[in-house]
């Protein structure tokens, strides 16, 4: 007796729009996917001290993961309100990245004004500043092209509270220009969905004296941050920000880098320039810098920075992307 024919199947196809959602078009694919499994997490498991060095202040201690999982270039979180006294306590996930103090104006270079610098380090190091003044300053990864790819972070952020320049009203500009942010944007709310406090967290943050090439970077930073207090509810406080201080052995979950992956597939296909990333420079144009708190949600109550739909065919491909890579439909 013959065997009976095996049952025939309709494969699913990437870059031409078809799928199996029972729809034609990348944008309900991508959010279907999204919707219905999430996209790939990590765990960050805080690791038992191998060496630290720095000093420490009579205030409180705020946390800094440095780069959760290897390969994630963040700073968690990215952005932190801190006080004269306060301790800032880098705590490293990853190997080969360092804590190196910078400027708003050149992110990802050393800065001679009281500067720190830990040296590059590997998971389980620890790395302890004291806070000297409520400054604005600004740190990055100095392992080379890191913070060119996004690497850097922000204590005491600039304040530009329902300004054109503040983070909330110029993420959705940002995601129209750049098919990473966009991407970022739609797997953050997809996320925060239930935590409107994760959600709007640093929606105040001043962008007007970023350098133009660091301007989409800085939203992506914060989108992942919000992911991250989105997937990790308990680390946010009512007031908006983000305690790791009392991690202890804790696990954590760690979003996927949906705006890395995103921009590293849009740059496989074309350089950055044609892309339409500006590549990076140490020229910016100077702002006035308010000292107020930015890293909290939105005092207003309601958060102006949600991402809606995917809105271009070229942001719903990087998407695409970075979803099938994960998933077989």
């Amino acid at each position: 007796m013959s065997s009976p024919p095996p049952p025939s199947y309709s494969p699913s196809t990437y870059g031409s729009g078809s799928s199996n959602w029972n729809s034609g078009s990348y944008d309900n694919c991508v959010q279907q996917c999204v919707a219905q499994y999430g996209t790939p997490s990590s765990m960050y498991m805080p690791p038992s001290m191998t060496s630290s060095s720095g000093s420490s202040g009579s205030g409180m201690t705020h946390t800094v993961i440095v780069a959760p999982t290897q390969g994630v270039l963040r700073y968690v979180p990215f952005a932190l309100n801190a006080s004269v006294g306060d301790t800032i306590k880098f705590m490293w996930g990853a190997n080969n990245h360092t804590v190196t103090k910078s400027s708003e104006l050149t992110p990802c270079n050393k800065t001679s004004d009281q500067p720190f610098a830990s040296g590059e380090q590997n998971q389980s190091f620890v790395f302890t500043q004291v806070v000297n003044d409520t400054n604005t300053t600004f740190y990055y990864c100095g392992t080379p092209t890191h913070c060119q790819k996004g690497m850097f972070g922000i204590i005491n952020p600039p304040n530009a509270y329902n300004q054109p320049s503040s983070a909330s009203i110029m993420m959705p500009s940002l995601a129209g220009q750049y098919p990473s942010t966009q991407a970022g944007m739609s797997y953050s709310t997809n996320v925060t969905s239930s935590q409107p406090a994760a959600a709007a967290w640093g929606d105040n943050i001043d962008m007007s004296g970023v350098p133009q090439w660091a301007q989409s970077y800085t939203a992506e930073n914060i989108l992942f941050t919000r992911a991250f207090a989105g997937m990790n509810p308990d680390t946010i406080k009512p007031d908006g920000s983000i305690d790791l201080s009392a991690l202890g052995s804790n696990p954590l979950m760690v979003p996927t880098d949906v705006a890395a992956a995103a921009r590293s597939n849009d740059a496989d296909s074309s350089n950055s320039t044609s892309s339409g990333y500006p590549a990076a420079s140490s020229a910016a144009s100077s702002a006035p810098q308010p000292s107020a708190s930015a890293v909290g949600a939105s005092s207003s109550g309601g958060s102006t920075s949600g991402a809606g739909a995917l809105s271009s065919p070229r942001v719903a491909v990087a998407l695409v992307a970075v979803v099938a890579a994960f998933f077989a439909l």
